[in-house]
Parts: structure tokens; sequence; C-alpha cells
């Protein structure tokens, strides 16, 4: 994707408030392509000697001087209210970056003395990655915040998506959301396993959606054959507009993921995530002449 064609001032320090798996990862992304980072969290945090990565003893020597701040605390919208004000208190109208995947821009400034400056910047998970983050600012959010970011993050080698205005879910969590529905009333309704379905997606569309999205399959397809399927398809799609019972039944019994040892699937202690593999997927799936 083509850099901003208006040359943006460099970014020397960022820092990174939240010292939990996704500010870790920002960190390390950041720092890798060459600013200086500071993090800060509330519980403390340490970095090993050679890591380039400085961990501040208080939110004011984190902030202070640096040219965007990455937001990245727990989902708790009084909590990052109530930190986006005390930095705004430090630092004025600095860029603020939101990490957040569950809350609208609009309401995380809600009450601050310089909406513009603070915007959602969506990484996923692992952050040092996944290629993408999604920038969603609200209608007041300075384009030349926007602006410093995304060329900040494109110097780090992401893949920066913009929103033009902001929705619940962003993009590509809706997206998810989309399919996890439609796969919750495959095996609800009994017309295949949780195995299957999720083999239909690793080895079916998972891998061309790997190298092109939605609307470029559609062309690739025929955009007749596709009239043709959205016709036929499109109306006996599910529509529920609720949390699927078998998700609910897990949590309600403890059964959390991979993170509690059982879910839709058991787990050992040492079982390796599929995300442990996926650079190695990602660099396999970039074209040889990608920058």
């Amino acid at each position: 994707m083509a850099k901003d064609p208006i040359l943006q001032p460099d970014v020397h320090t960022v820092a990174v408030i939240g010292a939990g798996t996704m500010g870790l990862a920002i960190a390390r992304l950041l720092r890798s392509s060459g600013c200086n980072v500071r993090v800060y969290d509330a519980r403390g945090v340490t970095f090993a000697e050679g890591s380039g990565i400085e961990a501040s003893s208080d939110l004011e020597s984190c902030v202070v001087g640096a040219d965007v701040i990455f937001e990245a605390i727990f989902e708790h919208l009084g909590a990052k209210q109530a930190l986006l004000q005390e930095i705004q208190d430090l630092v004025g109208p600095v860029p603020i970056a939101s990490n957040t995947s569950t809350f609208r821009p609009s309401q995380l400034v809600e009450g601050l003395a310089y909406p513009e400056a603070v915007f959602v910047a969506h990484f996923f998970n692992p952050a040092d990655v996944v290629p993408l983050v999604e920038l969603v600012p609200t209608a007041k959010t300075d384009p030349s915040a926007i602006a410093l970011t995304r060329h900040l993050l494109q110097d780090a080698k992401k893949t920066v998506v913009t929103l033009r205005r902001e929705v619940d879910g962003f993009i590509a969590n809706r997206l998810q959301a989309a399919l996890i529905r439609e796969a919750a009333w495959l095996v609800r309704n009994d017309i295949a396993s949780v195995e299957d379905v999720d083999a239909a997606v690793i080895h079916g569309i998972g891998p061309r959606w790997a190298v092109a999205g939605p609307f470029e399959i559609m062309d690739r397809g025929g955009l007749d054959i596709w009239q043709s399927v959205t016709e036929r398809l499109f109306p006996l799609l599910s529509t529920d507009s609720s949390t699927p019972d078998a998700l609910l039944e897990h949590v309600r019994r403890g059964e959390l993921g991979a993170k509690s040892g059982s879910g839709f699937y058991s787990y050992e202690a040492d079982t390796p995530s599929p995300l442990s593999r996926l650079g190695a997927v990602l660099d396999a799936a970039t074209p040889p002449d990608a920058s």
C-alpha cells in the first residue's frame, strides 16, 4: 500500500501504556523499526538488558516528549477515559492511539480537552507479526495525527487501513463475526462438526483469502457467478443476533479455550498455538516483489 504522499515529520520517540500481550508486541515492533520506545504499566515492567526498550517508572516520564502515544491497557471504558485524560493533562494534544477492539473512538474522547488528538489504532495479535492495523478516527480527529501515525506504522512494515468513519467492530472484526455466526449455525444445525467447519476454513477459503480479499475473489470468479451465488445463498444465511448457545455454555462452565485447557477443543499445557507458525505462513503468502 502506498505511503502518504505528503512528507510527514519523523517520529523519534513513542510511548506505550500497558505492558500486556498487545502492548509489549507493539513496543517490540516499533523498537525494531528504529524508534526510541518507552513503556509504562501501573503494575510495573522490566526489560532484558539489550532490548532497547525503556521501562518508565511513572506515566509522566513515559509520555512527556513522546511524538506518538499508544494506549494498550485492559478493555474498560472508564479506565481508558481516565488514562487519556491524565495523559492529556501531562502533554496536551499529542497524538494518542488506542488499541481498543471494543470501543468506538468517539466513546473514548468524551470529556477530553483535546478530542482531536485521539483515535483508534487496532492491531491484531500477535501485533508484531500480523501485518494489519486499522486506524479509526472520530469526526473530530485531526487528519495530521492520523497521517503521522500511518507514516510511522508503514515505516514499521505494517499494512494500514483507515476507516472513513467509525463503526462498531471496525472492518476485520465485523468480517470475523459474520463468519463465526455462520460457522456456529452450521454446527448447531448438525450440518458439520466443529472440526470440519474449521477444516473448511483452514484448507479452503483461508488460503485464498490470505492472498486476495472478498472483492477480488468475486472479480476473479466472475461477477455473474457471484450474482447467482448471492441471490441463492443470502436469503438462507444465518441472521442470528445473539451469542451462540454453545459459546455461552462453554463460558458458563469456565471452558475458555486454550487458556483454561478446554473450549471447543481440549488443550495440553504445552500445545503449541497455530499463531506460532503465522510468521512463516505470511512470508509464504507474500508475493516476491512486495515491499
